[in-house]
């Protein structure tokens, strides 16, 4: 018998569902109450759910599901960011997915299509992913080999090619530019070009963009994508069939209101308006931030920076922005008396922008107590002015 059979036992999987919100590492010390069954497996479940849990819902909330090492989850795409992955491909389209992993970006691209194609060298992942394929009833089409050498040798044209590359190397130190990656996607370009129509490569969001559109230049589009504020991946278009010469870059903000915001590569360039601080302030969310699209920002929505490099924009009367806004209660310079003066329970919520101080020091220094109702940026105006900005937050739907 096999350990997911085992596993799969009724009582087992009743126990694991009883337990999922136990310390886990308690749970081992007290030792298997099952016959046969090691403890560490089971433990691997449980803590496989609670991952799953606010990361995977889907698999979560579907019986008899096998959960990988905790690693191996926390590594994987998220519900999230592979439903959006699957909405960028056309309806029946052909999709192979090289470096399958966990299938979940593979399972999200069924949602579009029934011509997914699923790659995995690795005989435990393999193991996982297409049992998780069969109790969710998904005909995938599953092969245990490396993607790279299977897209060799089919002789199938595919109209999607999504891959996303190991960062870690052949002696397992983490890594994250192109040519470090595993597969090395750099090199397999021109496989690429005979094999698929578009290629989705998933990388990591370290990577620097104006770098990656130089090693890439059949780029069409690239996906900045956050999840809640909290940027997750990068995720590159190429189109073999398309000219390039208009690139878009889109900002998308998943799990917010404001989920996307998307300018021409050509964009970078535009400069941004600079005024004092007035009535209203507004902070970019996570994935425009990493978009570095200041410029266009001033012009999209009529806003002025506070300084070249603040990330910080304010206008006269209030508009809906894709990210955090304030209302301006007051502008002092940063010195101890004046931020006693105007905050006399030393309470607030901190934040730095283009400021020599991280919130850490500043609390530290001013003696500020985190949390109450005000929130207060410690940032320098475009006279390279240190100043304090104390503000209220507004709440957006």
């Amino acid at each position: 018998m096999t350990r997911f059979s085992k596993l799969l036992k009724p009582e087992i999987q009743e126990f694991i569902r009883t337990h999922e919100k136990d310390d886990v590492a308690k749970l081992i010390l007290k030792g298997s109450p099952f016959k046969g069954i090691d403890m560490q497996w089971i433990a691997q479940q449980i803590r496989g759910r609670q991952v799953a849990k606010h990361k995977l819902p889907y698999l979560y909330n579907t019986s008899n599901i096998m959960f990988p090492p905790k690693l191996n989850l926390e590594q994987a795409s998220s519900q999230f960011t592979a439903s959006y992955k699957s909405n960028i491909i056309d309806f029946n389209s052909s999709v192979i997915d090289l470096t399958g992993g966990l299938g979940i970006d593979t399972y999200a691209f069924t949602s579009k299509t029934n011509d997914v194609t699923y790659c995995e060298i690795s005989s435990e992942t393999y193991s996982y992913a297409t049992h998780n394929f069969n109790t969710l009833k998904k005909g995938i089409k599953t092969f245990h080999t490396d993607g790279i050498a299977y897209l060799n040798q089919t002789k199938k044209y595919f109209d999607w090619i999504y891959i996303d590359p190991g960062r870690r190397n052949y002696f397992n130190n983490k890594v994250f530019r192109l040519e470090d990656c595993l597969p090395n996607v750099l090199e397999h370009i021109n496989l690429f070009r005979t094999k698929g129509k578009q290629v989705m490569i998933k990388i990591s969001p370290l990577l620097d963009i104006n770098l990656i559109l130089k090693q890439l230049p059949d780029i069409l589009e690239i996906y900045i994508i956050a999840y809640k504020n909290e940027v997750k991946e990068l995720l590159l278009i190429l189109d073999f069939k398309t000219e390039t010469a208009h690139r878009k870059i889109k900002a998308v903000n998943l799990g917010t209101a404001h989920k996307i915001f998307t300018n021409n590569y050509d964009d970078l360039t535009l400069p941004q308006d600079l005024s004092l601080p007035s009535k209203y302030l507004y902070e970019p969310n996570a994935a425009i931030m990493k978009s570095g699209f200041y410029g266009a920002i001033c012009k999209t929505f009529g806003l002025s920076a506070l300084a070249i490099n603040s990330h910080l924009f304010t206008s006269d009367r209030f508009i809906e922005f894709p990210g955090r806004s304030f209302k301006v209660n007051k502008v002092i310079p940063a010195k101890k008396k004046e931020v006693y003066k105007y905050l006399p329970t030393k309470q607030a919520n901190v934040s730095t922008r283009n400021y020599p101080l991280k919130p850490e020091q500043i609390k530290k220094k001013y003696k500020l107590k985190d949390g109450g109702s005000n929130f207060v940026f410690f940032t320098q105006n475009f006279n390279n002015e240190k100043i304090v900005l104390i503000c209220e937050k507004i709440k957006q739907p």
